[in-house]
């Protein structure tokens, strides 16, 4: 245990080194917290006039954390005290995700779930956005809280571990709206649990009052801030953001991007030689691929869709690796309806053009072993062996993304 505990440390004091150099190794955290400091000035001295325009400042991210930071600018901390608290404050991502793992696999050995746990310090996303203040990552803490009480739910089936989960998911979405979708998927499950009954009816009531205020309020704008583009461009048409190709495509890879060290592990086990499956993934990258329009200068797009267009100016090593992804995607649907549906839920929490890696990470990571049904072999995925292999691929993800 002490050795996974002094891993776990020196992560952390790696993290700190890149706070103290100004680490942004996702390459976009350090301009987004610049663009909104015009924004937290205005929170700071006048909060309810720039709730009220809040519309006019161009952003599609949620006035919630910045109205807390602005909190900060009142006390006249300094920027950079700001920023050293937000990353100790996100230091509770990982302490929940490790609090999760514990009660999802209670049977296996605390070394090997306090090092899963710690491949969150190697997620470029958790060092940006912790170090650069973003609403992602926060809003990911408490939709993380939500699986833990989630888990509880499941384990002790107590109502109140579900009302937990409610206010934990409800935190997320006022901070992070993209999360707003996994209500439907925690709904389900409650209601198979509960049926008919007055504990249904409370479930419902809660979730209605909590989202009215925001609801009310994102209709009472001129224009809903969550649909607002991120690239410096006003070319991009209606049907570009709804064009469920890029999305289905795009977010299909770094699915499999994700899944990669399960299959080098062997803890997920996938028959990539499935003729049917081949020739169905085939086909649907192939009508995909025809309506697939993702602008490379709009930034995003995940790494397999870089890699392709730095390697060759175009996208055909992309669209061979959709054809994995899909194979591995349609898998996951076979082995449990469950899986299809929070992919579903995956695709419409990015409701806007742009789809970015950070968005995934460590989303998918935390995804992929909470709540995901994988089928997953315990004895291949935590022992020794497959912990250096996640530390591996994690690490050189990470070393990617500072040098890209």
């Amino acid at each position: 245990m002490f050795k996974s505990i002094y891993l776990v440390f020196l992560l952390y004091a790696l993290l700190l080194i890149g706070f103290f150099l100004n680490a942004d190794p996702n390459g976009g955290a350090f301009t987004d917290y610049q663009n909104h400091i015009f924004l937290l000035n205005d929170l700071k001295i006048n909060l309810i006039n720039t709730i009220l325009d809040y519309d006019k400042y161009n952003t599609r991210h949620s006035p919630i954390l910045y109205i807390f930071i602005s909190f900060f600018y009142k006390l006249n901390f300094s920027d950079q005290l700001i920023r050293f608290i937000s990353v100790h404050l996100c230091l509770l991502l990982p302490l929940i995700f490790y609090k999760s793992l514990l009660l999802k696999y209670k049977n296996i050995n605390k070394n090997y779930i306090l090092l899963f746990a710690g491949l969150v310090f190697l997620s470029p996303s958790f060092w940006s956005l912790s170090i650069w203040p973003d609403s992602r990552i926060f809003g990911l803490i408490f939709f993380c809280l939500s699986i833990f009480y989630f888990l509880k739910f499941e384990n002790e089936d107590h109502f109140k571990n579900a009302v937990k989960c409610i206010f934990a998911y409800a935190i997320a979405s006022y901070i992070s709206p993209n999360f707003a979708v996994f209500s439907i998927y925690f709904f389900y499950f409650f209601y198979k649990k509960f049926n008919f009954s007055k504990k249904i009816f409370y479930i419902i009531i809660i979730n209605i009052a909590l989202s009215v205020p925001a609801i009310i309020y994102l209709f009472s704008l001129d224009t809903i801030f969550l649909f607002t583009t991120a690239v410096p461009s006003k070319s991009i048409e209606n049907l570009d953001v709804l064009n469920m190709s890029n999305k289905i495509l795009i977010i299909s890879s770094l699915i499999f991007f994700y899944s990669i060290p399960f299959l080098l592990t062997k803890s997920i086990m996938i028959n990539f030689k499935n003729l049917k499956l081949a020739i169905i993934s085939i086909f649907i990258t192939f009508i995909l691929a025809i309506n697939f329009n993702y602008n490379f200068d709009y930034t995003g797009g995940g790494i397999f869709y870089k890699i392709s267009y730095y390697l060759f100016k175009n996208n055909i090593l992309f669209f061979i690796i959709c054809i994995f992804s899909l194979i591995f995607n349609l898998s996951l649907f076979n082995t449990d309806r469950k899986n299809l549906f929070l992919v579903i839920l995956l695709i419409l929490s990015n409701p806007q053009y742009t789809i970015y890696h950070k968005y995934y990470d460590p989303f998918l990571l935390i995804l992929f072993t909470l709540i995901f049904n994988l089928n997953l072999n315990t004895k291949k995925l935590f022992n020794y062996k497959s912990v250096i292999i996640f530390y591996i691929y994690a690490s050189l993800f990470l070393i990617f993304n500072f040098i890209k």
